[in-house]
């Protein structure tokens, strides 16, 4: 089709030509002949251009050269110009050509870096290992318009995790030389002579450390020329820079997980060892004197032992209760048995309870005695209710009044648990509901949230979400003192 157009070229030169003489003699009818030799040579490139300027001579010969319809040139000077004409025409269309075919691998050149930037941006915004083996597959079948799949290494075998067209399956041969491949680290398969009947051609994945996978394509229509393989080995390092980058970034999320884990568990039994020790180092000691003392000791100061062992036994027990809660919490195994409860009732018991405890503290109570039943786990609801309030005593001195009120509107029910002790620092009250957080004030007074280990507020908390509410705490409340949290739960129950 080239030469077919540069011959109606030459046509239309010749054409022009003669209409021209036949108008007006015209002396440089050459100069329209070297129109037509560009004009292949712009087009096609630099074969249909010299095809164009021999054919280009041979008519200007012909046509326009004395005796005219023959080839043959009576006058020196003619034949002269003849030959400056064929030089000037050759060596036109080749610089042409040339300068087309500059053109066209600078636009090839700016096609492929256009693509290496989509293609490195695409895959720096994955951070899976398998997203990214997707993508780089994905980027390769549009770059090269060939088939592509991408297999890493799992476990000292190589596993196919990407292929575009999907692929679920290589075949024996394939995965063979594929793993060949990446084992010595060096390209296998078609576009090699090692092994011809391979119809995929593995590239490795090298990163810092060695060789992490590798990618194959399949051969396609044509073999691949030296600038497709070369746009290939630049794809392929930086899909290895990007597979390399979200394996590093998930060995970081799994060394942050675990030293987070040891940071809790080192948490978890310093607080547990030094809570558990004074309740049990009371027991002890008590059921010491009554079992070599008993006979010795008068009825009061028995049954004062005794009560002080259930007491520490309660309080163990109760520690106990919480940190199974906070366990159950964490692993989303929170059960709800709902039923319709009161939360005057709940609060009353509450506040009863922590009298025969002998807590010297000011309680009030101000809900309504109309106050609406909501939908809620009775006994999580009293155990987030009774942690908040605890979490008062807890921080408070004998002289602080600690009110419970309620605000209802037509979805929710939030009591509010105040009291006007000291507060909490405003560097802690960020942090209330986290575990094991025991803010402490300058009086000496603690604020853990619970029953000293640091876990009340963040069971609340657990609780409050479960049911489909919220917690939320002010400090200070009123006068630069107090602090007030709010336990929010839905009328209609959990969402």
């Amino acid at each position: 089709m080239h030469f077919v157009w540069s011959t109606l070229a030459v046509a239309g030169a010749v054409a022009i030509g003669r209409l021209l003489n036949a108008i007006t003699p015209f002396p440089n009818v050459s100069m329209i002949f070297l129109m037509a030799v560009l004009l292949p040579a712009v087009r096609f490139g630099i074969v249909p251009a010299i095809y164009a300027s021999v054919l280009s001579f041979l008519a200007y010969n012909f046509f326009f050269i004395e005796p005219i319809h023959t080839f043959t040139v009576t006058q020196p000077h003619e034949l002269l110009a003849l030959a400056i004409f064929l030089f000037v025409a050759v060596m036109t269309s080749a610089l042409a050509g040339r300068v087309r075919e500059q053109a066209r691998i600078a636009v090839n050149r700016m096609r492929a870096m256009r693509r290496l930037y989509e293609f490195t941006r695409r895959l720096s915004g994955l951070a899976t290992l398998d997203s990214v083996a997707e993508g780089a597959a994905s980027e390769i079948n549009i770059s090269l318009n060939r088939p592509a799949v991408v297999l890493l290494d799992r476990d000292g075998d190589l596993v196919l995790s990407a292929a575009w067209p999907p692929e679920d399956t290589l075949d024996s041969a394939s995965m063979t030389e594929a793993r060949r491949a990446f084992a010595n680290d060096e390209p296998g398969g078609s576009a090699t002579a090692l092994l011809l009947t391979v119809p995929w051609f593995f590239v490795p994945l090298r990163a810092s450390e060695g060789p992490i996978g590798v990618v194959g394509i399949a051969p396609g229509s044509a073999p691949l020329d030296s600038e497709a393989r070369a746009l290939l080995d630049t794809l392929a390092g930086q899909a290895a820079a990007a597979l390399e980058r979200a394996s590093l970034s998930r060995e970081m999320v799994n060394a942050r997980t675990a030293a987070e884990t040891e940071r809790v568990r080192n948490t978890l039994l310093a607080s547990i060892s030094h809570d558990f020790r004074t309740p049990l180092s009371s027991i002890l000691g008590s059921a010491t004197s009554l079992l070599e003392y008993g006979d010795k000791l008068d009825a009061k100061t028995q049954k004062d032992l005794l009560e002080q062992i259930k007491h520490e036994a309660q309080g163990v027990d109760e520690m106990v209760r919480n940190l199974l809660a906070i366990t159950r919490i964490d692993a989303g195994a929170l059960e709800l048995r709902h039923d319709w409860i009161d939360l005057r009732e709940i609060a009353e018991r509450i506040v009863n309870a922590a009298r025969r405890r002998g807590v010297h503290r000011t309680f009030e109570i101000n809900c309504p005695e109309d106050m609406p039943l909501v939908q809620a786990d009775a006994t999580l609801a009293e155990q987030a209710l009774g942690n908040v309030v605890g979490n008062a005593i807890v921080h408070t001195s004998d002289t602080t009044t600690i009110a419970i009120d309620a605000a209802i509107d037509q979805k929710s029910i939030a009591v509010a648990v105040t009291d006007d002790g000291p507060g909490i620092p405003p560097q802690s009250l960020p942090h209330v509901f986290d575990k094991f957080v025991q803010a402490r004030q300058t009086t000496g007074i603690r604020a853990d949230g619970g029953q000293g280990s640091g876990l009340g507020l963040a069971i609340a908390k657990g609780i409050m979400e479960a049911h489909g509410g919220m917690i939320a705490a002010q400090s200070p409340y009123r006068n630069g003192r107090g602090t007030r949290v709010t336990l929010t739960f839905p009328r209609g129950g959990a969402s």
